[in-house]
């Protein structure tokens, strides 16, 4: 996604807590948009881990789940990642993953779903970058949007709100729980897990600011 929007203003600084949003956002859109680099790899394994608030039962899950992700980026072999992630949305047939709204929502892809997502995306001056060969009700098409949302400082939780409910919320865990049990998963059960936990956590945050 490239945002198309006028320009920010000329002092803008994010919250800590919506910088690390926008981390996360970027992160999943990244592992889910195409095989993983050694270099994001490795990005991965040096991250900084969560100090978690043991008050908040999501928050600790979190912290556990991205040091588990971190540590097994540490620990994995680059090819056999990138392997993975052919086997998981490449592969002969159907894949094992289909991490598409329409998909999820009806069963089919490129369906109203899709439709919906292009029109939210054009309102809010956002398009899919040129080259990309994914529908717009992709994952990491919609995890990089949410972040484009989050740092562009135009968009408040006012319009962050409900694009998550309308394009993520509804289906994301059921494609988390499909990550987390594939056959063919090891690393990616491990994105699965770490980003059920975000997601979690996202919804939890927004729905405070209804």
């Amino acid at each position: 996604m490239s945002a198309a929007t006028a320009p920010l203003a000329d002092v803008f600084e994010l919250l800590p807590e919506d910088a690390d949003r926008a981390g996360f956002y970027g992160v999943l859109a990244n592992l889910m948009a195409a095989p993983p680099s050694d270099a994001l790899l490795a990005a991965l394994a040096g991250a900084d881990r969560l100090q978690a608030d043991a008050d908040v039962p999501e928050g600790k899950t979190l912290a556990t789940a991205w040091e588990q992700l971190c540590d097994l980026a540490g620990q994995c072999d680059g090819e056999r990642v990138r392997a993975e992630w052919n086997a998981l949305f490449c592969g002969t047939g159907r894949p094992p993953v289909l991490p598409y709204a329409s998909f999820y929502e009806t069963g089919f892809l490129m369906e109203k779903p899709l439709a919906r997502v292009r029109d939210d995306l054009a309102a809010l001056g956002l398009a899919r970058e040129t080259g990309c060969g994914e529908p717009e009700d992709h994952l990491a098409a919609l995890c990089d949007a949410m972040r484009a949302l989050i740092t562009d400082g135009q968009h408040g939780v006012d319009v962050q709100i409900p694009f998550f409910q309308r394009h993520l919320q509804r289906w994301i865990g059921r494609c988390c729980a499909d990550l987390m049990v594939a056959a063919d998963a090891q690393f990616y059960r491990a994105v699965g897990a770490f980003a059920a936990a975000f997601f979690a956590v996202e919804a939890r945050a927004l729905s405070f600011e209804t």
